[in-house]
């Protein structure tokens, strides 16, 4: 059946340029994880996210890591966007990827760093610990695909890593998030024809099959007795190449 919502001819899909963006940025993620799906991790990972003190310390937060970041060129922010209905002559964020080129030999790419649990619960171990925990199950085998890359035998050591991809609920159906997810692919074959790999939600999976991503395993979540009963989202970890299977 046709999409309701056709794609639009104006659709720009391009790196971010400007610390600016992310307030427009921040709104479609929170739109899509806090609203839309209530992604149980991603709101732990937001304390405050529905309050306009909780947006704009995230979306600063978003803005910080670009900064940090951006010089080394291996964690890569992409916006799509599209003319804005209410400001004549100005462009709306409607969707955000994070692209990493990941590996264990920062000669290669980005490693992978800890996020400070601390600053999010300040004083509150037990949100701490779960948190923790979930984090580790969620890119456990992120991790893993990682030590296989950096194997002296590996032809390549480092991998492109959807971290983030997300289009505003208000713009969905019109082929957005393909195009974020294209543009990590075109990057992963510039850079050597790298694989790339995923920990995809429900509601992306089906746009990560149709480019080429293969269902590798469902993320089960380790944690604690006292957190079983708390909702987690159901991602499926994904890759383009993996051994074993048909590509």
């Amino acid at each position: 059946m046709a999409s309701q919502n056709p794609p639009s001819d104006d659709l720009r899909v391009e790196l971010v340029t400007d610390a600016d963006d992310f307030d427009q940025a921040y709104d479609c993620v929170r739109n899509a994880f806090g609203h839309q799906i209530a992604d149980g991790i991603w709101v732990l990972m937001n304390p405050g996210w529905e309050t306009p003190e909780g947006k704009a310390r995230h979306a600063l937060e978003l803005a910080k890591r670009w900064e940090s970041t951006k010089a080394g060129r291996n964690t890569l922010f992409v916006k799509a966007s599209l003319p804005d209905p209410e400001a004549q002559g100005t462009r709306r964020i409607v969707g955000l990827a994070i692209w990493l080129n990941a590996s264990l030999d920062p000669a290669h790419g980005e490693v992978p760093s800890k996020v400070d649990l601390t600053g999010l619960y300040p004083g509150n171990e037990k949100e701490q610990r779960y948190l923790k925990q979930c984090l580790a199950s969620l890119h456990k085998l992120r991790h893993e695909t990682l030590a296989e890359k950096a194997h002296p035998q590996s032809p390549q050591k480092s991998m492109m890593v959807l971290d983030l991809c997300v289009v505003d609920p208000a713009f969905q159906g019109r082929g957005i998030a393909k195009k974020l997810v294209q543009w990590g692919l075109d990057e992963a074959r510039a850079r050597g024809d790298l694989e790339a790999t995923t920990e995809a939600s429900a509601m992306g999976r089906h746009v990560y099959r149709k480019l080429g991503f293969k269902d590798v395993e469902d993320v089960e979540y380790g944690v604690d007795e006292e957190f079983k009963e708390r909702t987690r989202p159901p991602n499926l970890f994904m890759r383009t190449r993996p051994p074993g299977l048909s590509t």
